[in-house]
């Protein structure tokens, strides 16, 4: 969803709004009227600094190498890693545990 950097043109309050494309011109109100958007500059994540790679000892130069590097070699990303909920491990005897404790308790 975009973000839109506005003004109030009355009292010069400045605001970032999310909207969706469809939603452009549906801005917020201050002071009784519509805020008027601001022109900003784009958000860009710098690309990384080359580094020599623990695997192949290659020279790593950008993000897009970085990834297809990774996804080659069956690598992964400290931090990255995406779990399969269906696949995570079941505690095994809590339930027992619990029962156990509520007949000791009388219950």
């Amino acid at each position: 969803m975009p973000i839109y950097a506005t003004k109030c043109p009355h009292c010069g309050a400045r605001q970032d709004v999310y909207r969706a494309v469809k939603d452009y011109e549906d801005l917020p109100e201050c002071c009784g009227s519509k805020v008027e958007r601001v022109l900003s500059a784009p958000y860009v994540i710098a690309d990384i600094a080359p580094y020599r790679s623990m695997v192949t000892g290659e020279v790593i130069t950008s993000r897009s190498q970085h990834r297809a590097h990774l996804k080659q070699h069956g690598k992964i990303e400290i931090g990255n890693e995406k779990f399969d909920p269906a696949r995570r491990p079941e505690p095994t005897g809590i339930k027992e545990d619990v029962a156990k404790a509520i007949q000791q308790l009388g219950g």
